[in-house]
């Protein structure tokens, strides 16, 4: 791969910090601790008697440790996945170092579950008892801190609330015979409460006594079980209370990523998955390939959805994707694979044309978003996957011929499928489509946006010559100032479009000094600096396409012919262009963005840029394309806090199946359609098509009507207002829970937010403003108006 094409995952891996999950978290031990002053051994302990039995059933082994030999080292913790505790007392030699070592296992991923006494209030050998303020750092991870006033006094204590199939297996919470309570109290809003007790002496809120979060769990002593003529009676469902704390439910939406890393093709898909996702706040962690055998049913549980980018199901248990169904969960096949092991799941019926390649594509409406957008591609070719869809499975989307499916679902258990027969996500042009997938398969789907367009006209003002060329019969300069510039400046003030215009002050190929200028004042009358003040007194944006159309890039490419020697040779052909624009247009007016020339720049490029131009805050290439060019993200450069990557989505004229998919994508993806033009496109048989200015004016116009019709809540905006939309979605917080039949969105007041009413009708809502309702799609846009919203279904 190119330096040019580095750059995205380079970005990627400064934006979203998100590693795969540690194998060693996924090993079917778990860690046992008991306390051998407390008369407890290895082979005789409670978590022996009571929960080996329920783990060996959920394909889990104990490991016992004696904690009073010490804490376990790194060799135990590795093959761990959750530590369990279950001791009979408080006191513990330097239990200040046994919290700090339970804080570090939650922090690595793995779960804790403590039974009966924590164990860790008192010093052994010193008899002082830790400060409630210690211990809570450790609880807090829990969901719940310690604030003593401790009673036995039965009549003090009554029950507040009970989940009784879990806390009354095997008998009544009596707490007349338990005889206990301390106070805790709740300290995570996604906190799961089985049992809480109130004193009625006071007026403080209940303590949960018995709970679970998506770090574990706690049950207090005396609540877990009673013994009644010599016989233990136990309360709690142990099976479930450690299903629910090993394996917890999703907290919030979040998509797990089962992917193949070491194929090429997957590899590019996850770089540009992880991305939009990313961007649409949709949180998701990574499995690769080598993790997937250590996966068991349960480990998918706190998912809401899951993406396969698999060539094949090898290692995988299929019952742990069917264990995510059950629960309701969502399963997107983006990659079509050879899934034997895995086809009842996917709807994989009998064999399919394998590698013959297919021509184009059409969806119909439905999965889309749009006001009854059905969308085709005549011609663009594509290699199905080894199936065709099962008998009752419901097909999306087909070749363009309409005899080959691409895309087909189905509802299995609980939950919904997607199952994509090709591989194109790793060109990057579909994005949108992975988002709405995503969406496609919840009940209701949730993801932000942007809500933007933004217009570039790459190349104006530019060199005019005063020459004819086909197949415009007037000279260019009378053409780019009598006719396209009145024109397009009408169409986009018609369409309330602001656009950003990139000045090139050469053609030259020079990349070593003496740097030559003259050609943006060969026009006749000084044209190509006359538009450009006219830019400039029209309000929109004047902004740099380079001192020559040669690419920033130390690279040759078949498109970059000539690479720039180093740095200072760019730096110097840079400044000469500085010095030009401030003595035609001024310091005041210097520009505050970048296109890069041939969509291709290098990051010691950028550097040149932002070093001689400390105005630029913007530079934009490409979103995706191929490897000679430079693609990127949306996002704050790497290591250039203050320069932000806009890259552009599409281009051209000519209202494609290409131009379409390539808006319905930027859409439903980031929400950020980027579009970009140049002024003698007309004078280019490949990109006009052969069409006159009259034909490819039209064909603009339509774009601009297609937009207006499917995504009218998109806001054409200036690139300085882009920057700052995009750079505040980066900087809001997002989180959509659900709780019981409403989803509670909890974000920065603003967020523009897609909602998709896949099996659910919105009842009533709160802290949303509705921006705008589909018509003939179950969708809405809405935007945010409290930290916490919700909507009730």
């Amino acid at each position: 791969m190119k330096k040019t094409c580095v750059l995205l995952a380079i970005l990627l891996a400064a934006l979203l910090s998100i590693a795969p999950v540690s194998a060693s978290n996924l090993d079917h031990q778990v860690l046992g601790l008991y306390k051998s002053s407390e008369g407890q051994t290895a082979k005789e302990n409670e978590i022996l008697f009571y929960l080996s039995g329920p783990l060996r059933e959920m394909g889990l082994s104990v490991t016992y440790w004696d904690i009073d030999r010490g804490l376990p080292g790194e060799k135990i913790m590795d093959r761990v996945r959750a530590v369990i505790s279950w001791y009979r007392g408080p006191s513990l030699n330097n239990p200040d170092a046994y919290l700090g070592f339970l804080e570090d296992s939650i922090d690595s991923g793995r779960k804790l579950v403590v039974f009966d006494n924590f164990g860790a209030y008192q010093d052994r050998k010193t008899g002082e008892y830790l400060q409630p303020g210690r211990l809570n750092l450790t609880l807090a991870r829990l969901g719940i801190m310690y604030f003593g006033d401790w009673t036995g006094d039965p009549e003090l204590i009554q029950i507040a609330a009970r989940d009784s199939d879990m806390v009354e297996a095997k008998g009544r919470q009596d707490p007349a015979l338990s005889k206990l309570f301390y106070r805790y109290i709740h300290h995570d809003r996604s906190l799961k409460v089985y049992l809480s007790l109130a004193r009625k002496d006071r007026g403080y809120d209940p303590s949960p006594v018995i709970v679970s979060n998506g770090n574990g769990g706690f049950a207090l002593s005396r609540y877990i079980y009673r013994i009644e003529d010599g016989k233990v009676q136990m309360l709690l469902n142990v099976s479930s209370f450690l299903r629910e704390t090993l394996f917890p439910g999703p907290s919030e939406e979040r998509i797990a990523l089962l992917v193949d890393s070491d194929n090429p093709i997957n590899a590019l898909m996850l770089e540009y998955v992880q991305g939009v996702l990313h961007r649409s706040r949709l949180p998701f962690e990574i499995f690769d390939k080598n993790q997937l055998a250590r996966l068991l049913p349960g480990d998918l549980r706190r998912f809401t959805a899951a993406g396969l980018i698999l060539k094949n199901d090898a290692g995988l248990d299929p019952a742990v994707l069917e264990d995510l169904l059950k629960a309701g969960g969502g399963l997107v096949s983006l990659s079509a694979g050879k899934f034997d092991k895995l086809a009842p799941l996917l709807s994989l019926g009998k064999a399919g044309p394998g590698g013959d390649v297919q021509e184009g594509y059409k969806f119909r409406f439905g999965f889309l978003l749009g006001e009854g957008l059905s969308l085709e591609e005549r011609e663009r070719p594509w290699e199905p996957g080894n199936h065709l869809p099962a008998p009752g499975a419901e097909v999306l989307a087909y070749n363009f011929k309409g005899d080959i499916p691409l895309l087909w679902t189905a509802v299995k258990k609980k939950g919904r499928i997607l199952y994509w027969n090709w591989d194109e996500f790793a060109s990057g042009e579909f994005q949108g489509f992975v988002v709405e997938s995503f969406l496609y398969v919840r009940p209701v789907g949730v993801a932000a946006t942007a809500g933007i367009g933004v217009m570039f006209i790459d190349d104006w003002p530019l060199p005019m010559y005063n020459i004819i060329r086909e197949p415009v019969e007037t000279t260019d300069t009378e053409f780019y100032t009598r006719v396209w510039w009145p024109e397009i400046k009408s169409l986009f003030d018609r369409y309330n479009v602001p656009f950003a215009n990139y000045l090139i002050f050469n053609y030259n190929m020079i990349t070593e000094a003496p740097f030559l200028g003259g050609e943006f004042f060969v026009g006749e009358n000084l044209a190509s600096l006359q538009m450009a003040k006219k830019v400039l007194a029209s309000g929109q944006e004047l902004a740099l396409h380079g001192y020559n159309h040669m690419s920033m890039t130390e690279e040759e490419t078949a498109v970059n012919l000539a690479a720039w020697p180093s740095k200072a040779a760019m730096k110097e052909a840079l400044g000469l262009a500085k010095q030009k624009w401030i003595s035609l247009f001024g310091r005041y007016s210097l520009p505050y963005s970048y296109v890069a020339p041939n969509n291709i720049i290098s990051e010691m490029g950028m550097e040149a840029v932002k070093e001689v131009f400390p105005s630029i805050k913007v530079i934009s290439a490409l979103r995706s394309g191929g490897q000679a060019v430079t693609h990127s993200e949306f996002g704050i450069h790497p290591s250039i806090p203050d320069l932000y990557l806009i890259p552009r989505t599409s281009s051209g004229y000519p209202f494609t199946g290409e131009i379409r998919r390539d808006i319905v994508s930027a859409a439903t993806g980031a929400g950020a359609f980027t579009h970009f033009i140049h002024p003698d496109d007309v004078y280019d048989t490949h990109r006009s098509h052969g069409k006159n200015w009259n034909e490819l004016k039209a064909d603009l116009e339509r774009m601009l009507l297609f937009i207006e019709k499917h995504y009218p809540w998109l806001r054409f905006v200036s690139i300085r207002e882009a920057r700052g939309v995009l750079s505040g979605i980066d900087a809001a917080g997002a989180a959509f829970q659900w709780k019981d039949d409403s989803l509670v969105i909890q974000s920065t007041p603003g967020l523009l937010l897609r909602i998709r009413l896949n099996d659910k009708k919105l009842k009533r809502s709160q802290g949303i403003r509705i921006v705008y309702r589909y018509k003939r799609s179950r969708a809405l846009i809405v935007e945010t108006t409290q930290p916490r919203a919700e909507l009730f279904f």
